[in-house]
């Protein structure tokens, strides 16, 4: 069993979005249970959104007597919300999106392409593999699902999110980050 906390940084355009996500065997494969999906008040400011992610980090550990691993998009706005994380929890890793398909980590980040988190997710939903609570976000989540897109442009240049005006992405790049880590290697302490 291991917890992963996702989260995808927002602020101004998108609300930022946590995900809780544990990591359990089930007849030989293993399977996503979603616990918590919970999107901030668009415009929360970062240090209100670093407690709200300590809070459900103190909350998650005290719970399962382990600490989490916290994989936080850190790519245009996100590096000030994990460097007040890092204040709290030095063990937060960020997370920096880059172009292709393959997810690369060191000590102290995780590179991972887009299409690398879009093919996983895709696999895992396909498969049955996460399983989401009965609650509203779990429904925007579905509906983000929905809106998310691929683009390539005249250069062959892969985009992927959600364009269209009024849509987001959030749930499901803070989903994909809770369920991107491979199980067999949860490193806790």
């Amino acid at each position: 069993m291991g917890i992963v906390i996702g989260v995808d940084v927002g602020q101004k355009r998108d609300p930022t979005a946590i995900c809780v996500a544990e990591a359990v065997q089930r007849e030989g494969a293993w399977h996503y249970l979603v616990h918590l999906l919970e999107r901030l008040r668009l415009g929360t400011p970062y240090p209100a959104v670093a407690k709200r992610v300590g809070e459900i980090v103190d909350r998650t550990s005290q719970r399962v007597g382990k600490r989490p691993r916290v994989f936080v998009d850190a790519t245009g706005v996100g590096q000030p919300l994990v460097d007040l994380l890092k204040e709290q929890f030095s063990w937060v890793l960020p997370v920096y999106f880059t172009y292709g398909n393959r997810r690369n980590e060191s000590s102290d980040r995780v590179s991972i392409g887009k299409a690398w988190l879009v093919s996983r997710l895709q696999a895992l939903l396909q498969n049955g593999r996460i399983h989401l609570p009965q609650m509203a976000e779990s429904h925007a989540l579905a509906r983000e699902l929905m809106s998310y897109e691929i683009r390539v442009d005249q250069n062959a240049t892969d985009r992927y999110g959600a364009f269209r005006v009024g849509t987001h992405d959030d749930l499901v790049t803070a989903l994909g980050l809770a369920v991107q880590d491979n199980p067999t290697e949860l490193r806790y302490s």
